[in-house]
């Protein structure tokens, strides 16, 4: 009995030594990709080995109205008195890398004499949106608009499934707000209990966890899962608005093409949403460096040819 026990505890003291190892090969892997490619900034190198859970759950509205902030932008035109127009999405519709009159959001507000809200920010999806709308303080924030849009890319499928956006995020813990489906609605995914969480919570874990998600269920031929699930995050999330706002419609910009993305599109339409392709609608191609800057953002070039087609297909 007792060698049995001494085999039980000498394989359990091996398993934890391999998977600390682990651990810290994964961090340090992690790490030195991050400093050999200079995405540290002010030499804060390295991340802390697992310096704690950093989890959204629910987005915090008021620093949208916080100018001092960088990451959000300040509403545009609000002397118009036309009705306005709220943009969501990530980076693109933030506008990364652009000063406020260079972006989507400033132009469209001029050109159109509407104010505009810009709810996006880098490293957002279908589900910070859903998370905003399901707020009632966003409706005393936001007025009633004519448009809601949307700016799509392909990278917002793979946003809804991984527990961490990046690496910077996934070696300082900062967790991914996700949703998941229960009795067909869509409910803040959260861990079940401390295990779960501990063991969720291993960079390895997470490392299988982004290849799983990034090899297997995002792979072209299993489209209808993640479409389907895409889509709910969209349509309950224009119900949540239509609760609200009776007039508004809504619309989704597809900035860039994937598989079976018609396939999307008819989906879309079926749902009550105005869709705009650059591909189909406008065969637009604007991933050419004249359009695009080194780090995969549209240029200010962009916007400038696509706000006037977007507000000319739109009729506002």
């Amino acid at each position: 009995m007792k060698k049995i026990f001494l085999i039980i505890r000498t394989n359990i003291i091996l398993f934890l030594i391999i998977i600390i190892s682990l651990e810290f090969l994964v961090w340090g892997c992690e790490n030195l990709k991050l400093k050999i490619n200079d995405k540290f900034q002010n030499n804060n190198f390295p991340i802390s080995f697992h310096p704690g859970i950093k989890r959204m759950e629910i987005i915090n509205l008021e620093e949208f109205k916080d100018y001092r902030k960088t990451w959000t932008r300040k509403p545009e035109g609000l002397n118009y008195t036309k009705k306005p127009i709220v943009i969501f999405g990530c980076s693109y519709a933030y506008g990364f890398g652009l000063d406020n009159e260079q972006t989507f959001s400033y132009k469209l507000s001029h050109l159109t004499k509407r104010p505009v809200y810009n709810r996006a920010v880098a490293g957002w999806g279908f589900q910070h949106m859903l998370n905003q709308v399901r707020q009632n303080k966003f409706y005393i924030d936001v007025p009633e608009p004519e448009y809601v849009i949307y700016i799509m890319i392909n990278d917002h499928f793979r946003r809804l499934y991984v527990p961490s956006f990046m690496t910077e995020c996934l070696l300082d813990e900062t967790y991914n707000l996700r949703y998941e489906r229960k009795d067909k609605k869509l409910i803040l995914k959260k861990e079940k209990n401390a295990l779960l969480e501990f063991i969720h919570r291993l960079y390895i874990t997470q490392k299988i966890e982004h290849f799983y998600i990034n090899n297997i269920l995002l792979k072209s031929d299993n489209y209808e899962q993640y479409f389907s699930f895409a889509l709910q995050h969209l349509v309950e999330s224009k119900n949540e608005m239509k609760k609200h706002w009776k007039n508004t419609k809504y619309v989704v910009i597809l900035y860039q093409t994937f598989p079976h993305d018609n396939l999307f599109i008819e989906q879309l339409k079926k749902n009550g949403f105005i869709v705009i392709s650059l591909k189909y609608d406008y065969n637009l191609n604007l991933h050419t460096p004249e359009y695009m800057s080194q780090d995969y953002h549209p240029k200010e070039q962009a916007w400038d040819l696509l706000t006037k087609k977007i507000s000319e297909s739109l009729n506002i």
